[in-house]
């Protein structure tokens, strides 16, 4: 069950959840993991949803997923979707990497602008599990922490700490295709 965020006043909008991201010290991105083998194909295509590659006839060198989880992905549907995180600590990208299944493990630093474009939605936790809630992004930053995410917190402090590991599981789900125009940074 979501809980909302006290805010006092009127809430967050999605131009207001882009300025507090810019203007934070922490991330100014939202962020794609991925190996260093696809930085070509996602140089020429930008970030495509699994069933645009489908469509395309043609599959990445290396998957952060497994069979399981794609197929977990289809009956979500969320194959039409592009899967970002929050922060460079998303736990599915420590197990992709600790599986072989990204060898050479990148975090691609998104542009925040990608949050204006339409159909834009949030999942509290990994996206393709049945129990996670999925919200349009308007709607879900109401229940999004984003202290924890973008602003000043000891992150030593056991409460603040299991804060931010659930925030960090959540998934920004980008509808079809992330332009390379929108891509503008490695780490």
């Amino acid at each position: 069950m979501l809980k909302k965020t006290e805010r006092p006043g009127e809430q967050v909008t999605i131009d207001q959840l882009v300025k507090y991201i810019n203007a934070s010290t922490h991330h100014r991105y939202v962020y794609h993991f991925t190996d260093e083998a696809n930085f070509k194909s996602i140089g020429k295509h930008g970030l495509l949803s699994k069933n645009r590659m489908r469509a395309g006839g043609w599959w990445p060198a290396a998957t952060g997923g497994n069979n399981l989880s794609h197929s977990l992905d289809d009956h979500r549907g969320i194959s039409d979707y592009v899967s970002l995180c929050f922060t460079r600590n998303h736990p599915m990208k420590f197990l992709a990497n600790r599986d072989g299944r990204l060898p050479n493990p990148r975090y691609l630093g998104i542009s925040t602008e990608v949050l204006r474009l339409p159909g834009v939605r949030v999942a509290f936790g990994v996206a393709n599990k049945n129990d996670v809630q999925i919200r349009d992004l308007a709607d879900a930053i109401q229940y999004m922490d984003l202290e924890v995410l973008y602003a000043q917190t000891d992150w030593r402090n056991p409460e603040i700490n299991s804060r931010l590991r659930e925030a960090e599981k959540m998934e920004l789900l980008i509808p079809n295709h992330v332009p390379v125009a929108l891509i503008p940074k490695v780490f």
